[in-house]
């Protein structure tokens, strides 16, 4: 008799499918991708953010999104990555458009939360995924 694949086992690809789509947005570049989730994270997690509809976010203007605030040193000391290597990445952004600047924090802009398109949808293909798999073992 087969054995039922595990959660894990079930989650390998669409994981794979998500940290694809990450990585190709950063042009190959995971420590660039994974400074810009640490941003992206302090920005969704202000309310002025999240009373934003989806419209709302995607619409082409020049103002960046709040944040509930992250600057270099908080990225390096929370990812680990070392603080010279952030500063490179985080100008990267900046050139990218994806980020902006102010005295006391770096915010994400709407140019990048479109192009993340592509991941937000592996994202939540992963979250229905996981989802359906809890709920058809809890049955």
């Amino acid at each position: 008799m087969e054995q039922p694949a595990s959660l894990a086992d079930e989650l390998v690809s669409p994981t794979l499918q998500l940290l694809q789509a990450l990585r190709a947005a950063c042009g190959g570049d995971l420590e660039l991708n994974i400074i810009l989730l640490a941003i992206a994270e302090r920005t969704i997690a202000h309310p002025g953010f999240r009373d934003m509809s989806m419209d709302e976010r995607m619409q082409p203007h020049e103002q960046p999104f709040p944040t509930r605030g992250v600057n270099i040193r908080s990225i390096a000391d929370s990812t680990g990555i070392p603080r010279e290597t952030v500063r490179r990445k985080v100008a990267n952004l900046e050139r990218r458009g994806w980020i902006t600047r102010t005295p006391d924090s770096l915010h994400l802009t709407p140019t990048a939360y479109r192009a993340l398109t592509p991941a937000r949808e592996e994202l939540m293909s992963l979250a229905l995924k996981f989802h359906d798999l809890v709920a058809q073992r809890t049955k």
